[in-house]
């Protein structure tokens, strides 16, 4: 919406409620004072004409719990279709692969979704946008199969199921026979200089119950050759530590001729660099070399427009290549 001074903001009417145009609103300007990343809009936080006493719903589990706009909504574990109680579940037959963008979880599902002919399920965390109405990108791919169905875990909400926690939320779509999945943040990405201060890091922890509970896991490795910031130049620091932290049995899908899965006009002359080999080369045994997907033909046959950090995605040889390789992991074929 344009407000009264010619900025864009957006309302959450879950939380504030219906807007009107002539409403007197309070709007929290913040992110865009600060230049960061939110799209350039300001946020409703409440309508001054016309109050929200909120709604009431089935549930009783809060999410953004103690801030005064928590809502309140039912979960898989209070609904009683999550796990059995003191009896924790097998996931023995699960593939989850962990992506540290947004952006990314989406292309890598378009690829499985046209190789397996059916999308993996989608976990969002709460290490990005808590609303997942905010993703258009995530409607889209809900709306034509490239996601089979999502779920929003944590403080996370919105997704056609809530769940209180991402490995609930695995289990979940395993008990509704989706056995590939995809866990990663909703958009807008935190991250930092500081190995330790990005949002991915989450996944490490998310990694390591799903192990524990049989789940093969894999982390779909950041890296481009778009990005020209030294840290995420090739392969990104984040996909280093991510990697470094998580279980020993989480694997790291490694391409493998990964020109021959790129259209024309790439540039792939720095594609894996030797610095980037030799890092993968230094897992062992947990670096799984898999001819990637690809994801440029997966993007458009499933008719998606994806950027990271402003640049289209399927020009990006390092990025395409490196989760192409997650992508043909999570298919079963490493």
């Amino acid at each position: 919406m344009t407000l009264a001074d010619n900025s864009e903001a957006y309302a959450l009417t879950d939380l504030c409620g219906i807007v009107s145009a002539g409403d007197e609103l309070l709007v929290n300007t913040t992110a865009v004072d600060l230049g960061l990343g939110t799209g350039g809009a300001h946020v409703v936080h409440a309508n001054l004409t016309s109050p929200w006493l909120g709604a009431a719903g089935p549930g009783r589990i809060m999410k953004a719990r103690y801030l005064s706009e928590q809502l309140g909504v039912e979960t898989i574990e209070e609904s009683g279709s999550a796990c059995t109680v003191g009896q924790l579940p097998s996931l023995g037959s699960v593939r989850v692969v962990l992506c540290v963008l947004h952006s990314h979880a989406v292309a890598l599902a378009a690829a499985v979704a046209d190789a397996l002919g059916t999308g993996p399920g989608y976990v969002m965390t709460d290490g990005g946008a808590l609303p997942f109405v905010l993703s258009d990108l995530a409607a889209a791919a809900l709306e034509g199969g490239v996601f089979a169905t999502a779920v929003s875990a944590g403080h996370a909400f919105g997704a056609p199921i809530e769940s209180v926690t991402v490995a609930s939320g695995v289990a979940a779509l395993a008990q509704r026979g989706i056995d590939r999945i995809v866990v990663a943040p909703g958009p807008g990405h935190l991250g930092s200089d500081s190995p330790l201060g990005f949002a991915g890091l989450d996944l490490a922890g998310h990694a390591a119950v799903l192990d524990r509970l049989g789940a093969a896991t894999a982390v779909a490795v950041r890296a481009s050759s778009a990005d020209r910031r030294p840290r995420h130049h090739g392969v990104s620091h984040h996909a280093v530590t991510l990697a470094e932290l998580c279980p020993s049995g989480t694997a790291v899908p490694m391409p493998a001729q990964a020109r021959n899965s790129l259209p024309d006009g790439i540039d792939t002359d720095d594609l894996m660099p030797e610095t980037d080999v030799a890092w993968a080369r230094s897992l062992g045994s947990r670096a799984v070399v898999v001819p990637p997907l690809s994801i440029p033909e997966a993007i458009r046959r499933n008719g998606l427009t994806i950027t990271t950090m402003g640049q289209p995605l399927d020009m990006d040889a390092d990025a395409c290549a490196w989760l192409g390789a997650a992508a043909n992991w999570l298919v079963g074929r490493a």
